[in-house]
């Protein structure tokens, strides 16, 4: 959202919405009308330490966390949607209710 600030005469915006998909299954859709995400880039966007920003800006964690916790912790999905110039949105689908991994 900041290089888009600079670049993009459109004020920027973010949108999030919630939405129940089955009776057992919501998402949560992020969006954004920044300048998007370079297709080569978004392959590699849940790696760890994968960083588009300048050294000293950001470790490349955050989206690998998130992707991690999502996953692994929630029995969940989270995909990144891109188009350069348009913006980007990521989904996180969940299960309402979570099963216990205590037996």
């Amino acid at each position: 959202m900041e290089e888009s600030i600079e670049k993009n005469p459109i004020p920027p915006q973010i949108q999030i919405r919630t939405q129940q998909i089955s009776p057992e299954t919501i998402t949560i859709h992020i969006r954004d009308n920044a300048l998007g995400i370079l297709e080569i880039q978004l392959a590699k966007i849940f790696d760890p330490f994968f960083t588009t920003k300048p050294i000293g800006k950001g470790t490349g964690l955050g989206l690998s966390i998130s992707y991690q916790i999502i996953t692994e912790k929630h029995n969940g999905r989270l995909e990144c949607l891109s188009t350069p110039g348009k913006g980007t949105e990521f989904i996180i689908q969940i299960p309402i209710i979570q099963k216990s991994n205590r037996g």
